[in-house]
Protein backbone atom coordinates (compact mmCIF):
# COMPACT_ATOMS: atom_id res chain seq x y z
CA UNK A 1 0.00 0.00 0.00
CA UNK A 2 2.81 2.03 0.32
CA UNK A 3 3.63 2.27 -3.54
CA UNK A 4 0.07 4.12 -3.53
CA UNK A 5 -0.28 6.47 -0.73
CA UNK A 6 1.56 9.41 -2.91
CA UNK A 7 -0.45 11.64 -5.59
CA UNK A 8 2.30 10.98 -7.53
CA UNK A 9 2.21 7.95 -8.15
CA UNK A 10 -1.13 8.78 -10.74
CA UNK A 11 1.55 10.22 -12.88
CA UNK A 12 1.33 10.94 -16.07
CA UNK A 13 -2.19 12.71 -15.49
CA UNK A 14 -2.13 13.50 -19.33
CA UNK A 15 -0.98 10.87 -22.41
CA UNK A 16 2.28 12.20 -24.14
CA UNK A 17 1.61 11.53 -27.67
CA UNK A 18 4.07 12.97 -29.96
CA UNK A 19 2.25 11.34 -33.21
CA UNK A 20 -0.42 13.53 -32.44
CA UNK A 21 -2.99 10.77 -33.20
CA UNK A 22 -5.65 11.52 -30.21
CA UNK A 23 -5.43 15.10 -31.11
CA UNK A 24 -6.64 14.23 -34.45
CA UNK A 25 -9.03 11.70 -33.03
CA UNK A 26 -10.17 14.38 -29.98
CA UNK A 27 -10.78 16.50 -33.22
CA UNK A 28 -12.61 14.11 -35.33
CA UNK A 29 -15.08 13.46 -32.02
CA UNK A 30 -15.73 16.90 -31.75
CA UNK A 31 -17.00 17.45 -35.35
CA UNK A 32 -19.10 14.60 -35.75
CA UNK A 33 -20.58 14.91 -32.11
CA UNK A 34 -21.80 18.48 -32.98
CA UNK A 35 -23.19 17.65 -35.92
CA UNK A 36 -25.45 14.23 -34.87
CA UNK A 37 -28.94 15.20 -34.37
CA UNK A 38 -28.79 18.84 -35.97
CA UNK A 39 -31.54 18.27 -38.33
CA UNK A 40 -33.81 16.95 -36.12
CA UNK A 41 -36.37 18.54 -34.55
CA UNK A 42 -35.09 20.41 -31.01
CA UNK A 43 -38.78 18.12 -29.64
CA UNK A 44 -38.11 14.51 -31.65
CA UNK A 45 -34.33 14.48 -30.87
CA UNK A 46 -35.57 14.94 -26.92
CA UNK A 47 -38.18 11.81 -27.16
CA UNK A 48 -35.32 9.69 -28.95
CA UNK A 49 -32.83 10.59 -26.24
CA UNK A 50 -35.45 9.82 -23.71
CA UNK A 51 -35.26 6.38 -25.92
CA UNK A 52 -31.46 5.95 -26.25
CA UNK A 53 -31.14 6.76 -21.99
CA UNK A 54 -32.32 2.79 -21.12
CA UNK A 55 -29.72 1.40 -23.86
CA UNK A 56 -26.96 3.36 -21.98
CA UNK A 57 -27.89 1.97 -18.32
CA UNK A 58 -28.49 -1.43 -19.98
CA UNK A 59 -25.03 -1.99 -21.26
CA UNK A 60 -23.18 -0.12 -18.21
CA UNK A 61 -24.94 -2.44 -16.16
CA UNK A 62 -24.50 -5.34 -18.50
CA UNK A 63 -20.70 -4.67 -18.51
CA UNK A 64 -20.73 -5.40 -14.41
CA UNK A 65 -22.56 -8.42 -15.14
CA UNK A 66 -26.07 -7.18 -14.75
CA UNK A 67 -28.38 -8.37 -17.40
CA UNK A 68 -31.81 -6.40 -17.34
CA UNK A 69 -34.11 -7.30 -20.39
CA UNK A 70 -34.93 -3.93 -22.01
CA UNK A 71 -38.70 -5.03 -22.23
CA UNK A 72 -38.32 -5.56 -17.78
CA UNK A 73 -36.88 -1.78 -18.22
CA UNK A 74 -39.83 -0.72 -19.67
CA UNK A 75 -41.69 -2.31 -17.05
CA UNK A 76 -39.76 -0.63 -14.18
CA UNK A 77 -39.97 3.03 -15.99
CA UNK A 78 -43.49 2.53 -15.38
CA UNK A 79 -43.24 1.24 -11.84
CA UNK A 80 -44.28 -2.29 -12.65
CA UNK A 81 -41.56 -4.59 -10.63
CA UNK A 82 -41.74 -7.92 -10.46
CA UNK A 83 -43.52 -9.74 -7.87
CA UNK A 84 -42.58 -13.32 -7.33
CA UNK A 85 -38.63 -12.69 -8.63
CA UNK A 86 -36.69 -10.88 -6.34
CA UNK A 87 -33.54 -11.25 -8.54
CA UNK A 88 -35.30 -9.33 -11.59
CA UNK A 89 -36.64 -6.88 -9.42
CA UNK A 90 -33.73 -5.99 -8.12
CA UNK A 91 -32.25 -5.24 -11.45
CA UNK A 92 -35.30 -3.59 -12.53
CA UNK A 93 -34.52 -1.10 -9.44
CA UNK A 94 -30.74 -0.95 -10.78
CA UNK A 95 -31.69 0.06 -14.25
CA UNK A 96 -34.21 2.99 -13.14
CA UNK A 97 -31.83 4.58 -10.59
CA UNK A 98 -29.15 4.33 -13.44
CA UNK A 99 -31.62 5.88 -15.58
CA UNK A 100 -33.02 8.50 -13.24
CA UNK A 101 -30.07 9.31 -12.51
CA UNK A 102 -28.63 9.87 -15.76
CA UNK A 103 -31.51 12.16 -16.93
CA UNK A 104 -31.22 14.09 -13.66
CA UNK A 105 -27.40 14.86 -14.63
CA UNK A 106 -28.76 15.68 -18.45
CA UNK A 107 -31.32 18.32 -17.40
CA UNK A 108 -29.14 20.02 -14.71
CA UNK A 109 -26.23 20.38 -17.43
CA UNK A 110 -29.44 21.67 -19.95
CA UNK A 111 -29.95 24.21 -17.24
CA UNK A 112 -26.77 25.26 -17.13
CA UNK A 113 -23.92 23.85 -18.90
CA UNK A 114 -21.26 25.28 -17.14
CA UNK A 115 -22.33 24.87 -13.21
CA UNK A 116 -20.27 22.27 -11.79
CA UNK A 117 -16.67 20.35 -12.73
CA UNK A 118 -17.36 16.78 -13.20
CA UNK A 119 -13.82 15.82 -11.81
CA UNK A 120 -14.60 17.49 -8.14
CA UNK A 121 -14.77 15.47 -5.18
CA UNK A 122 -18.39 16.50 -4.41
CA UNK A 123 -20.11 16.04 -7.98
CA UNK A 124 -18.89 12.04 -7.75
CA UNK A 125 -19.78 11.67 -4.67
CA UNK A 126 -23.37 12.80 -5.16
CA UNK A 127 -23.04 10.60 -8.53
CA UNK A 128 -22.37 7.52 -5.99
CA UNK A 129 -25.19 8.61 -3.51
CA UNK A 130 -28.22 9.65 -5.86
CA UNK A 131 -26.99 5.68 -7.67
CA UNK A 132 -26.80 3.97 -4.82
CA UNK A 133 -29.83 5.60 -2.81
CA UNK A 134 -32.35 3.59 -4.67
CA UNK A 135 -30.42 0.03 -5.01
CA UNK A 136 -31.70 -2.66 -2.81
CA UNK A 137 -30.07 -3.39 0.47
CA UNK A 138 -28.54 -6.75 -1.53
CA UNK A 139 -26.55 -4.73 -3.95
CA UNK A 140 -25.43 -2.41 -1.08
CA UNK A 141 -23.05 -5.66 0.24
CA UNK A 142 -19.86 -6.30 -0.63
CA UNK A 143 -17.95 -9.27 0.24
CA UNK A 144 -13.88 -9.38 0.11
CA UNK A 145 -11.95 -11.63 -1.01
CA UNK A 146 -11.15 -12.94 2.35
CA UNK A 147 -14.95 -13.65 3.06
CA UNK A 148 -15.39 -10.16 5.23
CA UNK A 149 -18.79 -8.75 4.05
CA UNK A 150 -18.78 -4.81 4.23
CA UNK A 151 -21.89 -2.50 3.51
CA UNK A 152 -21.30 0.11 0.76
CA UNK A 153 -22.30 3.76 2.35
CA UNK A 154 -23.44 5.79 -0.63
CA UNK A 155 -21.57 8.92 -1.30
CA UNK A 156 -18.82 8.07 0.98
CA UNK A 157 -15.30 6.87 -0.95
CA UNK A 158 -14.22 3.56 0.89
CA UNK A 159 -12.52 3.43 4.09
CA UNK A 160 -10.27 0.20 3.34
CA UNK A 161 -8.12 -1.19 0.88
CA UNK A 162 -9.09 -2.93 -2.16
CA UNK A 163 -7.28 -5.14 -5.04
CA UNK A 164 -8.95 -5.56 -8.50
CA UNK A 165 -7.73 -7.85 -10.16
CA UNK A 166 -3.90 -7.79 -10.44
CA UNK A 167 -4.02 -3.85 -9.73
CA UNK A 168 -3.75 -2.80 -5.96
CA UNK A 169 -5.73 1.02 -5.45
CA UNK A 170 -4.33 3.74 -3.76
CA UNK A 171 -4.69 3.46 0.24
CA UNK A 172 -7.92 4.58 1.32
CA UNK A 173 -6.45 6.83 4.17
CA UNK A 174 -4.93 8.89 0.78
CA UNK A 175 -8.37 8.96 -1.13
CA UNK A 176 -8.89 12.87 -0.41
CA UNK A 177 -5.20 13.47 -1.70
CA UNK A 178 -6.04 11.39 -4.47
CA UNK A 179 -9.07 12.55 -5.61
CA UNK A 180 -7.78 16.42 -5.06
CA UNK A 181 -5.08 15.86 -7.21
CA UNK A 182 -8.03 14.41 -9.83
CA UNK A 183 -10.15 17.82 -9.57
CA UNK A 184 -6.87 19.76 -10.23
CA UNK A 185 -5.78 18.23 -12.87
CA UNK A 186 -8.88 17.04 -15.21
CA UNK A 187 -10.99 20.59 -13.57
CA UNK A 188 -12.27 21.16 -17.47
CA UNK A 189 -11.61 25.16 -15.73
CA UNK A 190 -8.07 24.61 -14.51
CA UNK A 191 -5.61 27.15 -16.79
CA UNK A 192 -3.91 23.49 -18.29
CA UNK A 193 -6.92 23.11 -19.82
CA UNK A 194 -8.33 25.84 -22.51
CA UNK A 195 -7.93 23.84 -25.63
CA UNK A 196 -11.07 21.80 -26.50
CA UNK A 197 -9.07 19.09 -27.69
CA UNK A 198 -7.23 18.87 -24.75
CA UNK A 199 -10.49 18.42 -22.29
CA UNK A 200 -11.59 15.61 -24.79
CA UNK A 201 -8.59 13.57 -24.16
CA UNK A 202 -8.97 14.30 -20.74
CA UNK A 203 -12.25 12.53 -20.71
CA UNK A 204 -10.20 9.67 -21.80
CA UNK A 205 -7.57 9.74 -19.11
CA UNK A 206 -9.55 10.72 -16.79
CA UNK A 207 -11.77 7.66 -17.01
CA UNK A 208 -8.91 5.45 -16.51
CA UNK A 209 -7.52 7.01 -13.67
CA UNK A 210 -10.71 7.12 -12.13
CA UNK A 211 -10.96 3.49 -12.39
CA UNK A 212 -7.12 3.04 -10.92
CA UNK A 213 -8.29 5.26 -7.98
CA UNK A 214 -10.87 3.04 -7.53
CA UNK A 215 -12.83 5.62 -4.49
CA UNK A 216 -15.32 3.94 -3.84
CA UNK A 217 -16.07 0.38 -1.62
CA UNK A 218 -18.32 -0.90 -4.96
CA UNK A 219 -19.97 1.01 -7.60
CA UNK A 220 -16.92 2.27 -9.69
CA UNK A 221 -17.49 1.34 -12.86
CA UNK A 222 -20.74 2.63 -13.13
CA UNK A 223 -19.71 5.94 -11.11
CA UNK A 224 -16.97 5.87 -14.02
CA UNK A 225 -19.01 5.94 -16.92
CA UNK A 226 -21.65 8.22 -15.54
CA UNK A 227 -18.20 10.62 -14.97
CA UNK A 228 -17.52 10.55 -18.60
CA UNK A 229 -20.89 11.27 -19.97
CA UNK A 230 -21.14 14.55 -17.77
CA UNK A 231 -17.99 15.29 -19.13
CA UNK A 232 -19.39 15.11 -22.63
CA UNK A 233 -22.19 17.01 -21.44
CA UNK A 234 -20.11 19.74 -19.71
CA UNK A 235 -18.58 20.52 -23.40
CA UNK A 236 -22.00 20.15 -25.40
CA UNK A 237 -20.85 17.05 -27.04
CA UNK A 238 -23.25 15.02 -26.12
CA UNK A 239 -25.84 16.06 -29.05
CA UNK A 240 -28.27 16.10 -26.40
CA UNK A 241 -28.12 12.88 -25.29
CA UNK A 242 -28.34 11.18 -28.75
CA UNK A 243 -25.24 8.73 -28.15
CA UNK A 244 -23.51 6.94 -24.98
CA UNK A 245 -19.83 5.58 -24.54
CA UNK A 246 -21.21 2.25 -22.96
CA UNK A 247 -22.70 0.22 -25.67
CA UNK A 248 -19.49 0.96 -27.27
CA UNK A 249 -17.62 0.06 -24.13
CA UNK A 250 -20.38 -3.11 -23.12
CA UNK A 251 -19.70 -4.57 -27.03
CA UNK A 252 -16.01 -4.82 -26.67
CA UNK A 253 -16.19 -5.55 -23.20
CA UNK A 254 -12.85 -7.67 -23.65
CA UNK A 255 -10.60 -5.42 -25.13
CA UNK A 256 -12.37 -2.31 -22.50
CA UNK A 257 -11.22 -4.53 -19.02
CA UNK A 258 -7.53 -5.53 -21.09
CA UNK A 259 -6.80 -1.71 -22.15
CA UNK A 260 -7.82 -0.70 -18.71
CA UNK A 261 -5.61 -3.27 -16.99
CA UNK A 262 -2.60 -2.67 -19.59
CA UNK A 263 -3.06 1.22 -18.38
CA UNK A 264 -2.59 0.23 -14.92
CA UNK A 265 0.90 -1.39 -15.76
CA UNK A 266 4.34 0.91 -14.52
CA UNK A 267 6.41 2.57 -16.85
CA UNK A 268 8.22 0.32 -18.97
CA UNK A 269 11.75 1.88 -19.40
CA UNK A 270 13.22 5.36 -19.98
CA UNK A 271 11.27 5.53 -23.25
CA UNK A 272 8.22 5.46 -21.31
CA UNK A 273 7.36 9.18 -19.93
CA UNK A 274 8.75 10.04 -16.87
CA UNK A 275 6.00 8.86 -14.27
CA UNK A 276 5.02 6.31 -12.37
CA UNK A 277 2.52 4.37 -14.80
CA UNK A 278 3.33 3.45 -18.24
CA UNK A 279 2.81 6.23 -20.11
CA UNK A 280 2.65 4.14 -23.75
CA UNK A 281 -0.48 2.01 -22.28
CA UNK A 282 -2.26 5.44 -21.73
CA UNK A 283 -1.68 6.78 -25.14
CA UNK A 284 -3.00 3.43 -25.83
CA UNK A 285 -6.38 3.53 -23.54
CA UNK A 286 -7.36 6.89 -24.84
CA UNK A 287 -7.25 6.13 -28.60
CA UNK A 288 -9.07 3.03 -27.54
CA UNK A 289 -11.57 4.98 -25.70
CA UNK A 290 -11.97 7.83 -28.44
CA UNK A 291 -12.28 5.81 -31.41
CA UNK A 292 -14.89 3.64 -29.66
CA UNK A 293 -16.91 7.01 -29.15
CA UNK A 294 -16.43 8.15 -32.42
CA UNK A 295 -18.36 4.77 -33.45
CA UNK A 296 -20.78 5.39 -31.33
CA UNK A 297 -21.54 8.52 -32.61
CA UNK A 298 -21.03 7.41 -36.10
CA UNK A 299 -23.94 4.35 -35.41
CA UNK A 300 -25.92 6.82 -34.42
CA UNK A 301 -25.90 9.47 -36.69
CA UNK A 302 -26.60 6.26 -39.97
CA UNK A 303 -29.46 5.00 -37.11
CA UNK A 304 -30.79 8.58 -37.51
CA UNK A 305 -30.50 9.72 -41.26
CA UNK A 306 -33.79 10.87 -42.62
CA UNK A 307 -35.09 8.30 -45.35
CA UNK A 308 -33.84 5.01 -43.20
CA UNK A 309 -35.66 6.15 -40.00
CA UNK A 310 -38.73 7.38 -41.81
CA UNK A 311 -39.10 4.09 -43.85
CA UNK A 312 -38.51 2.06 -40.85
CA UNK A 313 -41.92 4.11 -39.22
CA UNK A 314 -43.11 3.19 -42.29
CA UNK A 315 -42.57 -0.39 -41.74
CA UNK A 316 -43.85 -0.50 -37.91
CA UNK A 317 -46.75 0.96 -39.00
CA UNK A 318 -47.67 -1.48 -41.84
CA UNK A 319 -47.17 -4.00 -38.90
CA UNK A 320 -49.79 -2.56 -36.53
CA UNK A 321 -51.82 -2.77 -39.54
CA UNK A 322 -51.31 -6.72 -39.85
CA UNK A 323 -51.50 -6.91 -36.24
CA UNK A 324 -55.20 -5.14 -36.14
CA UNK A 325 -53.91 -2.96 -33.78
CA UNK A 326 -53.80 0.18 -36.17
CA UNK A 327 -55.11 1.63 -39.31
CA UNK A 328 -52.67 2.59 -42.46
CA UNK A 329 -53.37 6.37 -41.81
CA UNK A 330 -51.35 5.93 -38.43
CA UNK A 331 -48.44 6.52 -40.94
CA UNK A 332 -48.89 9.65 -41.72
CA UNK A 333 -48.98 10.83 -38.20
CA UNK A 334 -45.59 8.76 -36.90
CA UNK A 335 -43.94 10.50 -39.64
CA UNK A 336 -45.04 14.12 -39.17
CA UNK A 337 -44.84 14.05 -35.72
CA UNK A 338 -40.93 12.91 -36.15
CA UNK A 339 -40.44 15.63 -38.51
CA UNK A 340 -42.55 18.11 -36.43
CA UNK A 341 -41.70 17.04 -32.79
CA UNK A 342 -45.68 17.49 -32.24
CA UNK A 343 -48.78 17.70 -34.33
CA UNK A 344 -52.55 19.52 -33.25
CA UNK A 345 -55.41 17.27 -33.32
CA UNK A 346 -57.00 19.33 -36.05
CA UNK A 347 -53.89 19.53 -38.19
CA UNK A 348 -53.67 15.00 -37.46
CA UNK A 349 -57.23 14.77 -38.51
CA UNK A 350 -56.33 17.08 -41.52
CA UNK A 351 -53.56 14.70 -42.46
CA UNK A 352 -55.58 11.30 -42.01
CA UNK A 353 -58.31 12.61 -44.14
CA UNK A 354 -60.75 10.90 -42.03
CA UNK A 355 -63.96 11.15 -40.30
CA UNK A 356 -63.01 12.87 -36.56
CA UNK A 357 -64.31 9.59 -34.79
CA UNK A 358 -62.41 7.31 -36.89
CA UNK A 359 -58.76 9.74 -36.68
CA UNK A 360 -59.42 9.66 -32.73
CA UNK A 361 -59.57 5.82 -32.62
CA UNK A 362 -56.18 6.17 -34.81
CA UNK A 363 -54.37 8.82 -32.51
CA UNK A 364 -55.99 7.16 -29.67
CA UNK A 365 -54.35 3.71 -30.54
CA UNK A 366 -50.95 5.43 -31.11
CA UNK A 367 -51.60 7.41 -27.34
CA UNK A 368 -52.63 3.42 -26.09
CA UNK A 369 -49.13 2.08 -27.50
CA UNK A 370 -47.44 5.47 -26.21
CA UNK A 371 -46.58 6.70 -29.59
CA UNK A 372 -47.69 9.88 -28.76
CA UNK A 373 -48.06 11.83 -25.78
CA UNK A 374 -51.52 14.04 -25.81
CA UNK A 375 -51.19 17.42 -23.96
CA UNK A 376 -53.80 19.86 -23.83
CA UNK A 377 -52.64 23.42 -24.54
CA UNK A 378 -55.66 26.14 -23.94
CA UNK A 379 -58.56 24.87 -26.24
CA UNK A 380 -56.24 22.85 -28.49
CA UNK A 381 -55.23 19.18 -28.10
CA UNK A 382 -51.32 18.73 -29.57
CA UNK A 383 -49.88 15.31 -29.73
CA UNK A 384 -46.02 14.75 -29.18
CA UNK A 385 -43.64 12.30 -30.22
CA UNK A 386 -42.95 9.70 -28.21
CA UNK A 387 -40.78 6.20 -28.02
CA UNK A 388 -41.17 3.41 -25.66
CA UNK A 389 -38.03 1.13 -25.31
CA UNK A 390 -40.27 -1.40 -27.33
CA UNK A 391 -40.59 0.39 -30.41
CA UNK A 392 -36.38 0.29 -30.40
CA UNK A 393 -35.80 -2.38 -32.71
CA UNK A 394 -38.49 -1.51 -35.16
CA UNK A 395 -36.99 2.34 -35.74
CA UNK A 396 -33.54 2.41 -34.28
CA UNK A 397 -32.04 -1.78 -35.03
CA UNK A 398 -29.49 -3.03 -33.69
CA UNK A 399 -29.52 -0.20 -30.05
CA UNK A 400 -29.57 -3.79 -28.02
CA UNK A 401 -28.07 -7.53 -29.24
CA UNK A 402 -29.73 -9.14 -31.74
CA UNK A 403 -31.51 -11.82 -29.53
CA UNK A 404 -33.11 -9.37 -27.08
CA UNK A 405 -34.23 -7.35 -30.15
CA UNK A 406 -35.23 -10.59 -31.38
CA UNK A 407 -37.28 -11.48 -28.39
CA UNK A 408 -38.92 -7.95 -28.58
CA UNK A 409 -40.33 -8.10 -32.39
CA UNK A 410 -41.90 -11.81 -30.92
CA UNK A 411 -44.21 -9.44 -29.06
Amino acid sequence: MNLYSSISTMEPHYPDDRSGELDRLAELLIRKASALGDAMHPITRAAMAELVRPMNSYYSNLIEGHDTHPIDIERALREDFAINDKKKRNLQLEAKAHITLHRFISELFLKNPKAESPASSEYLKRLHADFYVHLPNEFKRVVSAEGTVRTVVPGEFRDCGVKVGQHTAPAHNAMPDFMVRFNTVYDPNAPTNRLLTRRIVNIAAAHHRLVWIHPFLDGNGRVVRLFSDACFMYEQLDAAGLWSISRGLARSKDTYHRMLAAADSPRQGDHDGRGNLSNAQLVAFCKYFLETAIDQIDFMHHSFQLDGILKRLDAYAHRGVSKGILRAEARYVLQEVFLRGSITKPDAERLMNLSDKTAKLVTDSLIQLRLLKPQKEGKIMRFYASYPISISPWILPNLYPDAKEAEMMSL
